[in-house]
């Protein structure tokens, strides 16, 4: 029985206003053992007869029978395990892959049909040898000549083992000591093999051929046997084991890093649309995120880079507690004397310079600064001068107020200090302290030293509010008032010195004070409370309080020691409006909001009572959340979409270069699937190594950028994880629809295609 049979079998080729006959009616037999040479003029139908023996294209009339089965019937797949078990090729135009070397060319035959692992290399070296080729092993096809690209293309066909080779002009591109050694390994491949030779030049092959069919026209007008071909027994075609993953990882991995300039270049590109898109979306959610808290108005000065910890039975904190909390994954230092960062006061900043005169009075003027922080979490190229080491060190940055290196500024706890030509005492400050280096980022956070944090004694029991204190002292000398006869009068510590508990009317005429009389006077006054935003009545009565008057008037003046009187009233009833209890509590530094909410959600609350105050949710803020989310979400799905179409584009047109390659794997057995999971698995190794990149650079633009630095705080694991998914999603979606479009071709249609682009 011949092993493949052609009736009436006829081949059209199409296209949008013509149809061309490639070949008609054709009727041959084929057995092992033969050597058949097809001739005839360019366009006579030689290379379509191959392409259709071979399964490379289809047919439209007629049947073709191999080993005695119709095959009109045969799937895409089907065609594909008679290409993988039964053809081998040597085409006119190598159909190599370039990118490979001799040995890798030969080993991806071999992989195909599940060669054993572990003789697979010998056997292709073997294959490699046969055909002369050994010192040539590790070149690349590209570097080689027309005649060992032919052989390279021989010995993967003979690694197939298959009963089919067919040559497609196997000699044209070579010169003719070149062509000769080619057919010569091809005659000797005939003894048990059926060798099908398409040719323009008879000649080359007429000592080898058993057989010659002339062609023209798509017709056979000449089959002639030559000699009669040695008698084979036909052999089981080698069963295709199919491609194990270890074998299919090792040939993603061949095919990428094969073309180093193209992984290269698509890894940069992903790189570059995934920092984009993380820099995009990390923006905008901080924006959101920011939006939503507010800072705690008792806690001033605690930014969002700290957390502090209390023990809710007010117990100091021991070892175990302090080892818990540096185990705290998000958590990077733990300060146990917290209250020398002066949480509960807002802090400022005194230059010598800043005096000026208001009235009568002199000010010292302080800079405020919005919190303050351990100059451990700064990094140090972002400092201009040196870290502070000693108690009296700072680190100090503000966007438009310029702060020198070495200079020495006081520290003081009220935004203004009365300063009346008599040097201010330095007991109404923290301290006086040595800027050692400036904050290059301007954030207008001071940084203790570690000297600093460290010092049991630093922060008194009480802590003074001194701007809240001087509030209610002026209130106190200027925000009272009482009933004199029927009218109520406000009242105003006076400018000049009068001994004893006096008010005096005094019209301004210079007239002498004609009256005097003493009284017991009930004083009322409204304190402010700033956090509440409200006014609460005081009242306070004094006992022979001297009204010195001539003609009473709308307004009146108070001694020294009447408006002291009334001041340490007030201070002692609104004690807790200015001081705070120092109870005992840690600060722990994170590297912000994000890092900060995911510690405390470890933390054991029934022990500890945590204190986030940068992260205080703000109940105004929820419309202005709700739009910036609105119009993330349209921008983000914009921004994303354009980076897409990007890499889409980019990679479509890297795929259309891969089209000859992919037509090769399929013309020596490659299945569909087999090359969807390559493609697949391509696009993963792509998005890893992409990932890792990323990381990379957001690390080092994180370094050296604090803004990129806080931002990308907001990136938990599981954005991470969705960025890659998205990336590897539309990345394999878009490779097995290349591969779905290559499949719907015939294998010779797609290498035509490759051809033209």
């Amino acid at each position: 029985m011949s092993m493949i049979k052609l009736e009436n079998v006829s081949k059209y080729y199409k296209s949008e206003e013509t149809v061309s006959v490639g070949m008609k009616n054709i009727n041959l037999e084929f057995s092992l053992g033969e050597f058949i040479a097809v001739t005839g003029e360019s366009g006579s139908g030689k290379s379509t007869l191959l392409n259709v023996i071979s399964g490379l294209d289809g047919y439209e009339d007629g049947e073709l029978y191999l080993f005695g089965e119709e095959t009109s019937h045969y799937t895409i797949a089907d065609w594909e395990k008679y290409r993988g078990t039964h053809i081998g090729f040597v085409f006119q135009n190598y159909n190599i892959i370039d990118s490979y070397t001799v040995l890798q060319n030969v080993l991806l035959a071999l992989e195909v049909q599940g060669y054993d692992p572990k003789t697979r290399k010998q056997r292709a070296l073997e294959l490699i040898d046969k055909v002369g080729l050994t010192s040539h092993k590790n070149h690349k096809a590209s570097k080689l000549s027309g005649g060992q690209k032919q052989r390279t293309v021989i010995a993967r066909a003979l690694a197939k083992d298959c009963p089919i080779i067919v040559a497609d002009e196997p000699t044209g591109n070579l010169d003719s000591a070149s062509g000769a050694q080619v057919l010569k390994v091809l005659h000797e491949l005939s003894k048990d093999k059926l060798i099908i030779v398409v040719t323009h030049e008879y000649s080359q092959v007429a000592e080898y051929a058993t057989r010659r069919i002339k062609m023209h026209d798509g017709e056979v007008v000449e089959d002639k046997k030559i000699k009669k071909p040695e008698d084979v027994k036909q052999k089981d075609a080698p069963k295709i084991k199919g491609m194990p993953f270890h074998t299919l990882l090792r040939f993603t991995l061949r095919n990428l890093f094969a073309t180093p300039k193209r992984l290269v270049f698509l890894v940069f590109m992903q790189m570059l649309v995934m920092v984009a898109f993380t820099l995009f979306y990390t923006f905008r959610l901080s924006s959101i995120r920011e939006m939503e808290v507010a800072q705690s108005q008792r806690f001033p000065n605690v930014p969002e880079t700290r957390v502090l910890i209390e023990k809710r039975d007010g117990q100091d904190f021991d070892i175990d507690d302090l080892t818990y909390f540096n185990n705290i994954r998000f958590v990077s230092n733990v300060y146990e004397q917290g209250l020398n960062f002066y949480n509960s006061t807002r802090l400022y900043i005194f230059k010598s310079e800043n005096i000026h005169t208001w009235g009568n009075s002199t000010y010292m003027d302080g800079m405020y600064v919005e919190g303050t922080d351990a100059a451990s979490t700064l990094r140090e190229f972002n400092i201009e001068g040196s870290m502070p080491i000693a108690k009296n060190e700072i680190v100090i940055g503000h966007n438009w107020y310029n702060y020198q290196v070495g200079e020495t500024v006081k520290i003081g706890t009220s935004y203004s200090y009365v300063y009346d030509g008599v040097p201010i005492n330095n007991d109404d400050f923290i301290g006086n302290f040595v800027i050692s280096g400036i904050d290059k980022t301007k954030s207008n956070i001071l940084y203790f030293s570690e000297a600093f944090l460290s010092a049991e004694d630093e922060v008194p029991r009480y802590i003074e509010n001194i701007s809240v204190k001087n509030s209610l002292i002026n209130q106190a000398y200027y925000g009272f008032g009482f009933l004199f006869g029927s009218n109520y009068h406000n009242l105003e510590k006076s400018s000049i010195d009068i001994p004893g508990k006096v008010i005096r009317f005094d019209d301004g005429s210079g007239d002498p004070i004609e009256y005097v009389t003493t009284q017991s006077i009930t004083f009322n006054g409204y304190i402010y409370n700033e956090s509440t935003w409200s006014t609460e009545e005081v009242l306070i009565t004094v006992e022979d309080v001297h009204i010195h008057y001539n003609n009473v008037t709308y307004y009146a003046t108070m001694s020294g020691e009447l408006a002291d009187i009334i001041k340490d009233y007030v201070l002692d009833q609104y004690s807790h409006f200015y001081l705070s209890e120092n109870r005992p509590v840690l600060s722990l530094s994170v590297s912000g909001l994000s890092a900060g909410n995911r510690a405390i959600r470890t933390i054991d609350y029934e022990k500890y009572r945590v204190i986030y105050p940068a992260n205080i949710p703000d109940p105004t803020g929820g419309i202005f959340v709700f739009m910036q989310s609105l119009f993330t979400g349209v921008f983000l799905f914009i921004f994303g979409v354009l980076l897409y179409s990007i890499v889409h584009a980019v990679t479509k047109n890297m795929m259309k270069t891969r089209q000859k390659d992919f037509a090769i794997y399929r013309s020596i057995g490659t299945n569909k699937t087999t090359l969807a999971r390559l493609v697949v698995l391509e696009q993963v190794f792509i998005a890893l190594i992409s990932s890792v990149m990323m990381f990379i650079v957001l690390y080092i633009l994180g370094l050296y950028v604090p803004f990129i630095y806080r931002i990308i705080q907001y990136m938990e694991n599981i954005d991470y994880v969705i960025l890659i998914g998205i990336f590897l999603f539309f990345g394999a979606w878009l490779g097995l629809r290349f591969n779905k479009k290559i499949f719907k071709q015939s294998v010779i249609e797609s290498i035509v295609l490759s051809r033209e682009e």
